[in-house]
Formats: structure tokens, sequence, C-alpha cells
């Protein structure tokens, strides 16, 4: 799209940069100038808006709410109304739209209700319900990029669309690379004393021909993804644990020959990014460890994240992972709540609302999870998932999915019949 958003501000601050940007370059896909100079802005070329309190008769006009011009962090007394189909907060009663949309942008994609008290889940994770988008309903829209879409139309036109910036990702969790294989001495006599003390011979078997290499590891299924991605021309991130063994990091031993094979296999057709363990919960120095070792491995730098349970302490474990040169950040969704964390189906920058800066990392939610539709039969959860495809394509935003490696192994019952449901939706899910 060529056209370009002149943008006239009486008062520019970070966080209306930020939330400018967010809006109408990421969720809009337009370009953008902003202008301080009401001089300077009367002969602008382009889409002109202008945000201020004076309303003017050669421009767009939204009526400022206030929240971007603020300097600290409070508790926000916000409610919604209905606006052509959609909730609406940050509403105002003179411009040209009933609600500010860069203040309610601001609110819901930099999470400022994350950095106010609020009651931890058993693994310290900041509950869906206890969200704003939950307790509104409007979870499972991409709302920033609705307000966008149907903004764009009022500025450019009935024609704007924003479809055609439509994209799949799929991102695999790698919590267990291996079934059997690389788990170190003591864990495979453990294991396999538990199978005799069982009865469990099948099981017992499988273990031993693993272990020499008479069979596949039932979670290697990595190449099987590779064949199904590649038929559809899907893209794929994978995130490795790599760290010491715990209670709630089961991986392979991060000194694991086989483990390093496998992994340069992976990287030699796909992005592999570091999975921060549940025990570094945002400790740099130990997502740091896991990180040196990973790319150690690899042989080659490592500059994707997503904390392993979705562990996440908001601003620090992003301004960890900008000190320890990490880009990109996948962390951005819940567990067992499908839909839009942040409000937003596309890419964006994090917002540090302590320091009020914009920080050097690019932040890509995603909308579900395998284990959030674990509950249902594989048909069931093929038609929940494809759900999610029309609603982020019609706001040109790009549709991530979180999966796990053991899930197309059907190694437990739980997960039999999922290879075709993930063969299904990346089919219809595919630009």
């Amino acid at each position: 799209m060529d056209a370009v958003i002149a943008l006239y501000t009486s008062q520019l601050t970070p966080r209306f940069k930020w939330a400018a940007k967010v809006f109408f370059k990421n969720a809009m896909r337009l370009d953008l100038v902003i202008y301080t100079s009401e001089e300077a802005f009367e002969v602008a070329e382009g889409i002109k808006v202008n945000y201020s309190p004076e309303m003017r008769q050669d421009a767009f006009n939204i009526s400022p709410h206030g929240l971007l011009w603020e300097h600290e962090i409070s508790d926000q007394e916000f409610y919604t109304s209905a606006w052509e189909g959609m909730p609406v907060l940050c509403q105002r009663q003179i411009g040209d739209l009933p609600f500010d949309p860069l203040a309610a942008t601001f609110y819901l994609v930099s999470r400022y209700e994350e950095y106010l008290p609020f009651i931890p889940d058993e693994h310290g994770r900041f509950p869906a319900k206890q969200s704003f988008a939950f307790s509104n309903g409007f979870l499972e829209r991409p709302l920033v990029g609705e307000w966008a879409l149907v903004v764009g139309k009022r500025l450019l036109g009935a024609d704007f669309e924003l479809v055609q910036n439509y994209d799949y990702l799929t991102t695999v969790d790698i919590d267990n690379l291996f079934a059997y294989k690389g788990k170190g001495a003591l864990r495979t006599i453990g294991a396999l004393g538990k199978d005799l003390r069982r009865a469990s011979f099948g099981k017992l078997k499988e273990r031993i021909s693993t272990l020499f290499n008479l069979r596949r590891d039932p979670y290697d299924t990595f190449r099987k993804q590779r064949n199904w991605n590649k038929t559809h021309g899907i893209k794929a991130i994978y995130f490795m644990l790599f760290a010491p063994f715990g209670p709630k990091d089961r991986n392979i031993s991060p000194h694991s020959t086989e483990a390093a094979v496998k992994l340069r296999e992976i990287a030699d057709w796909s992005t592999v990014g570091i999975h921060p363990s549940y025990a570094s919960n945002s400790d740099a120095e130990k997502v740091q460890s896991e990180r040196f070792q990973l790319q150690e491995v690899l042989r080659r730098p490592v500059t994707h994240s997503r904390q392993h349970y979705l562990r996440m302490r908001t601003p620090h474990t992003f301004r960890n992972l900008v000190d320890l040169g990490v880009k990109e950040e996948h962390s951005m969704g819940y567990t067992y709540t499908p839909g839009f964390r942040s409000s937003m189906a596309s890419s964006y920058t994090f917002y540090d609302l302590e320091m009020e800066a914009e920080l050097p990392l690019l932040i890509r939610p995603f909308a579900f999870m395998d284990i959030t539709y674990a509950h249902l039969n594989p048909e069931e959860a093929t038609d929940e998932m494809k759900q999610w495809i029309p609603r982020v394509k019609e706001v040109g935003g790009t549709l991530i999915s979180v999966w796990h490696n053991r899930t197309f192994s059907e190694h437990e019952a739980q997960w039999k019949g999922w290879p075709e449901t993930y063969k299904s939706f990346i089919h219809a899910a595919q630009p």
C-alpha cells in the first residue's frame, strides 16, 4: 500500500509514537509520518489525521483520550461500548470516531494491565480470565486489526482491505526431543527399572530397540513435519528446551551427542530458537547459559525465544531477552485459553511501560496451542482450529499456532490421530 498517513499531534510522547506505529504501520500496514508543527502539517502530503483537542477542517479528527500523555502506571476505569459491530474503549464525544483507537491500542497491546497487581496462577502467570479482553468478551478477536480495517475504510474508501497481508507460521516447542534417547545413564537405568517393576514389557522392548538404534525414537517426528510443511509451503520455528533436568524441565541432557546431531539437522532446514526453562523464570544468567549452550551446538546465533510454560514477568523477561541479543519473542498468548492476548494478530515491537521506551524486540503473538484442544477428539480439534483462519485473514495478520513434536508421534493415547489434524489444518491455513 503506497498511501501515507500524515499524523499531527500537539504533544509528542514515547507512548504516542509507539501506539501510532502499532496502529497505522503494524495493523493498518500504511506508511506513517508524524508532525508536531501545524505549519508543516498544513502542507503535508498524504492522508491527514489530526490527533489533538482542536478539531481541524482539513483532516480526519481523533479526539485524544489522554492515556498517551500520561507518565505513570495506574488503574484505568475503562468500559466497552459497541461501534460498527465491534467493542471499543477510550470513548470520545467529539471527532470523527467515537473512541480513541491509539489510546485503546496502547492499553491492549502494551499489556498495561499486566504491570498492575494481579492474582497469578500456579505457575506465576497472568491468568487469561483476569484480562480486560476476556472479561469483556473479545479475547477471541484480533480487535486492533478489526479497528484498523474499519478506520482504513474510512480513510481510504470501501475498497481498503488487509487480507492480502495474511500469512501462517507454525511453531513447535521441543520440551522432549526424544522419548527414550539422550536421557543420560542414570535416567535411562531408572526408566528401564520402572518398566520392569510395572511389567510394561511392550514399552521395555520399545525403549531397548530405540536405544540400540533398531527403531526411530517415537518423538523424532521432525522429518515428517518437514515434509508436511514443505508440501504446503509452510515456514516453521522450533523452540528447544536446553536446560539441566528439573521437575518441570525434563528434556534430554544438553550434553547429549544424539541431541546435537538432531538439532543441527533441524537447523539446516528451519529456524531453531531457545525455550528458556521453567527454572530460569526470567533469570538472565540462566537464560544466557541455556542460549549459549544451544548456540554452541547449532554453531549459529539463536535470536528467537519462547518461554517454557509461557512463564514471563512483564517487563523484566523482555528486558533480559533484549540484553541477551534475542530479536523475536513468541510467548504472547495463553496455554489453555485460545485468543489474542494483546488483541493483535500482527507482529509489533515491545513497549516497556516502566522505562517509557520502545525496545528492539519483536513480539509474535500466537492464537492457540495444540494442548488448548487436547480435550477434544482430532476431528473436533481440527474444526475449532480452522475457525481462527478467517478471523486472522480478514485483518491481514499472521496466524501462529503452537505444537509439540510429541503431538505428532501418537506415542500417547491422547494424540492418536493428531498428525491428520495437523495436516488438515495447515492445508486450510496456508497463505
